[in-house]
């Protein structure tokens, strides 16, 4: 009995020989996926590179120290920190982490968390008797043994806990551009065949989808619930008016139509074919969204400061234009250099300005006060646009690097479009739309969503409704809903019904 008894920590070291070479070789053989998954952890992504190789070295190199009869208590006493850390882990993950990242590889990877953490935790238990029964039978001091594996446990889940805490604060502070993926965050629930490439998203009014079109400008499309188009032209008050690219805006059953290169809005109901020229002055513009029934948020570019501004405009007077050209920030000119997208969240009043060429944006209230600005995970921020003089004294863009590429404010969450590429994803997919989340409320990065593109030259564009995705590529529209890892995030109550304060907020 005394025999076998003496035999069972040399069992224990050939199961663990063939546990850790198993899962030591699954990861070699699919190295670059293991390292994405653990890119993905909430614990171990800011280490991401130093954990993948550190946790193949630890495995074998436990596994040396078990073959051989003079090392194999180092070996099992090996086996139990690795075992202890992996269960701590993903106790740690199940509990503490709105995370929950792909398993280890192997055939571990066919069962869940909860059931690996069981077998992690019987491991330990496993091994722990091993080493008591090799201290008895070596005649060691078992109590000195359990000393050892109590505090080397301490030491293990405060290491755990530092590494939590730093990986955190790494992804969201210093963060070197690694993206971490949501699990499942959208179910695809529509798709609808739009026959041509030439429409844009112009608005939703309750449930109706509206798109405009490039080539029809003056022609609005409405789809309600996937199942059919209904198109219609509409009439301006004046048709003296050469435009160069009009576009729809529609807002809340308002029907915008604007062109910056005209000082000019024509302005209607969805119930009506006919818009009506509205008086804003004088004022140019490069960019618009409408905040309330009378005045609108724009980007234009201020003369006098010499830099692309921020201002409010507001309808019936010929001097209604406000700037703030404190807002948007230059490191040589003014021009290039700030370009970006406005965006208008209605549910919390909040105006955001995602500059194209570096990783900020700007963050206001619908008077644009005060100003917040927030960085993205991108390092990119210095933009590097390629400016070349001509010689007519003119600029050139020559290939900028586009950071933020397209964004959508909506209930609190901003979606920003990047074609950039983090750590570890070198060789991820080209066919695929990345948008990166952060939460405007809470002032973080809440995490990335993929979206399948079957050709990455397609034109795509991309809204948001509803608790719903939408994205169009080419001629194809496709709609996704929001899984609850991403709503949770979305602020609660309705929207600021501010078009009904008609003549009611003339104090912006």
């Amino acid at each position: 009995m005394k025999k076998k008894l003496t035999q069972f920590p040399i069992w224990i070291a050939y199961f663990f020989i063939l546990l850790f070479c198993y899962a030591a070789i699954s990861k070699i053989f699919d190295f670059e996926n293991f390292q994405v998954q653990i890119a993905q952890s909430p614990l171990l992504s800011a280490y991401a590179i130093i954990i993948t190789y550190g946790i193949l070295f630890l495995e074998l190199l436990v596994c040396f120290f078990l073959i051989f009869d003079k090392t194999r208590f180092i070996g099992l006493y090996g086996s139990y920190i690795l075992m202890l850390l992996f269960s701590i882990y993903i106790y740690l993950i199940l509990n503490y982490s709105e995370f929950i990242p792909c398993s280890c590889g192997g055939i571990l990877e066919k069962i869940n968390w909860q059931t690996h953490l069981i077998f992690n935790i019987i491991c330990v238990v496993v091994v722990v008797i091993a080493l008591s029964i090799d201290t008895y039978a070596n005649q060691k001091r078992q109590g000195k043994l359990f000393f050892s594996l109590l505090i080397t446990a301490g030491l293990c889940i405060t290491g755990m806990l530092i590494m939590y805490q730093k990986s955190e604060y790494i992804l969201k502070k210093d963060n070197g551009f690694q993206r971490r993926f949501l699990q499942h965050p959208i179910l695809k629930n529509g798709t609808y065949d739009l026959k041509l490439n030439s429409y844009y998203f112009a608005g939703f009014s309750g449930d109706t989808l509206y798109l405009g079109n490039y080539t029809a400008p003056f022609s609005l499309t409405k789809i309600t619930n996937f199942t059919g188009m209904e198109r219609r032209n509409l009439q301006l008050s004046r048709t003296d008016i050469n435009f160069r690219s009009p576009m729809f805006e529609i807002t809340d059953g308002l029907i915008t139509l604007y062109d910056g290169t005209i000082p000019i809005i024509f302005e209607g109901t969805t119930g009506s074919n006919k818009l009506t020229e509205q008086n804003i002055g004088k004022t140019y513009f490069r960019k618009i969204k409408r905040i309330d029934h009378n005045h609108f948020v724009i980007g234009a570019f201020h003369r006098k400061k010499q830099i692309q501004s921020l201002g409010i405009i507001s309808k019936g007077s010929n001097d209604s234009v406000r700037f703030n050209p404190e807002l948007l920030e230059k490191h040589k000119e003014g021009f290039f250099e700030p370009d970006g997208q406005l965006n208008y969240d209605s549910f919390t009043g909040k105006v955001i300005y995602v500059y194209h060429y570096k990783n900020k944006f700007v963050v206001t209230d619908r008077n644009l006060k005060p100003k917040h600005v927030f960085r993205t995970i991108d390092t990119v921020s210095i933009p590097r646009l390629g400016l070349s003089h001509l010689a007519d004294g003119s600029r050139k863009l020559n290939n900028p690097l586009v950071v933020n590429k397209r964004s959508i404010a909506y209930k609190g969450v901003l979606f920003v479009e990047s074609d950039r590429k983090g750590k570890l994803e070198k060789d991820r997919d080209n066919k695929a739309i990345i948008l990166d989340l952060y939460s405007i409320q809470e002032q973080k990065y809440l995490g990335s969503i993929s979206i399948p593109n079957r050709n990455k030259e397609q034109r795509v564009q991309f809204t948001i409704h509803g608790n719903q995705l939408y994205v169009m590529i080419e001629n194809e529209l496709i709609r996704y809903r929001f899984a609850q890892n991403i709503t949770q995030h979305f602020i609660s109550g309705e929207a600021e019904n501010l078009l009904q304060r008609v003549g009611t907020n003339n104090n912006l």
